[in-house]
């Protein structure tokens, strides 16, 4: 009973999300911007959307059984996350600097971070079961801070060097970001059961590796 609630979940977020995409052109007239560029700059803010919730969602479901309940791994996986990602928006603009090559060599980071990430947690997790519960969030926060702050980085930079050359794009950047949230959460599910958590969170990276290449 539900795999076909997983199917109805994803088709929904398919419908929803093309939905999000399709009202704008209808009520407001204005369709996706075809200034040279337009189509490889959103593709950006959408490889990073689904990347990040991809990452988060299936880092969720892999430190339930290490931190023994879902509702504390859903509690210290996303104020992890939240809370690095904050802190690497807010230091985007000194770090990167609005460097378009700094965000490129930054997108591979991510890529190489996640990689190291996946091929690491189920070890440390699995080891570190009978570890005290205090222990076992703090081991959970550093594992996942490094990259949360890394991922905080991209979508301000992006979106601050897409409103120089771009304005009119901006808003569809906002959009397709979190539309790609909303449909990312419900495939991070689809490919967690098919393909595994490790697996997905290496989607996640390629994602960025995605961005990286728009």
């Amino acid at each position: 009973a539900a795999l076909p609630v997983l199917f109805g979940v994803v088709a929904i977020s398919i419908i929803a999300t093309l939905v999000m995409l399709a009202l704008p052109p209808l009520i407001l007239r204005r369709g996706l911007p075809v200034k040279r560029g337009a189509i490889r700059a959103l593709l950006f803010f959408l490889s990073i959307g689904a990347g990040y919730i991809l990452i988060q969602v299936a880092l969720i479901q892999k430190f339930i059984l290490f931190l023994g309940h879902p509702t504390y791994a859903l509690t210290v996986i996303i104020f992890s996350m939240l809370l690095s990602s904050g802190f690497g928006s807010f230091a985007s603009k000194r770090l990167i600097q609005g460097d378009v090559h700094r965000l490129g060599h930054l997108l591979l980071l991510i890529v190489a971070a996640v990689l190291v990430l996946a091929a690491i947690v189920t070890p440390v997790t699995e080891s570190g079961v009978a570890l005290p519960f205090a222990l076992k969030v703090l081991i959970s926060v550093a594992l996942v801070s490094p990259v949360g702050f890394a991922m905080g980085m991209p979508f301000p930079t992006a979106l601050t060097l897409l409103e120089c050359v771009m304005p009119v794009a901006v808003r569809w950047a906002w959009a397709i970001n979190a539309a790609s949230s909303v449909l990312g959460s419900a495939a991070a599910m689809f490919l967690a059961i098919y393909l595994g958590l490790k697996l997905t969170i290496v989607i996640g990276g390629l994602l960025y590796l995605c961005a990286w290449i728009s």
